[in-house]
């Protein structure tokens, strides 16, 4: 049973089976890549004050670019599976557990990819073959994955508050930059990019608990609409 316990390693590997799509036909992967394509483009227009925000711009960035993007990770994927057993035996234990709570979050938007993939394609709101917004949020809304969304939107505000915590250790920054000739010997370098813009993101991040906290509110009100049957169309 895969949940926040799990350990990281146990994580990325249920990340990558869903993001290969094991079990799946083309036609599902199809689907599912152009599902991925309309939520990031809706979070683009739903954050459009943030990306604009010089303050808040890089960090927004990253969560489009690089955990809730559109192209191919599956090198990263590859290469975080190599690294995790090493990275649990040398970081701190705080360190370690911001790294699984990442990795949670990015497997609750998989999973939660994957699955409104199925109801969509298997109640036909497909069937004009153009995802349209009102179909989206009528297919979110009779799938019923409230609470799995809910959780998922807290973690964010929680991810971040580990990630400022993280952030005060004096070595990491430094310490991405004197690494990355050895990760690109090592074939680690798709990994320790995403690090590195992740440390450069959050580090230069002006008002992390507003920023945080807009995240949530945004998305719980959102939330809350189509749970209400009161959203037909996103903000």
């Amino acid at each position: 049973m895969i949940d926040i316990h799990s350990s990281p390693l146990e994580l990325q590997k249920a990340i990558t089976a869903l993001r290969v799509g094991e079990g799946r036909s083309v036609e599902f992967m199809r689907l599912k890549k152009e599902i991925k394509i309309f939520q990031n483009s809706r979070l683009e227009c739903t954050y459009k004050d943030l990306l604009e925000d010089q303050g808040m711009r890089a960090a927004c960035r990253f969560f489009l670019d690089q955990l809730y993007c559109t192209h191919d990770v599956s090198t990263r994927d590859h290469q975080v599976e190599r690294v995790l057993p090493k990275l649990e035996k040398l970081l701190p234990g705080g360190a370690v557990d911001t790294v699984r709570k990442v990795i949670y979050m990015d497997y609750l938007a998989e999973l939660m990819d994957d699955e409104i993939t199925l109801f969509i394609n298997e109640k036909e709101f497909y069937s004009d073959n153009l995802l349209k917004e009102k179909s989206y949020i009528e297919a979110f809304r009779k799938q019923g994955q409230f609470d799995l969304r809910e959780r998922q939107i807290l973690l964010v505000r929680e991810v971040g508050e580990s990630l400022r915590k993280l952030m005060r250790l004096p070595f990491l920054r430094p310490l991405m930059k004197m690494t990355r000739g050895a990760a690109q010997k090592a074939n680690l370098e798709d990994f320790h990019d995403f690090l590195s813009q992740g440390l450069d993101a959050f580090a230069s991040l002006e008002k992390p608990t507003l920023f945080f906290q807009l995240i949530q509110e945004r998305e719980m009100s959102i939330l809350e609409g189509i749970r209400q049957g009161t959203l037909s169309k996103f903000p």
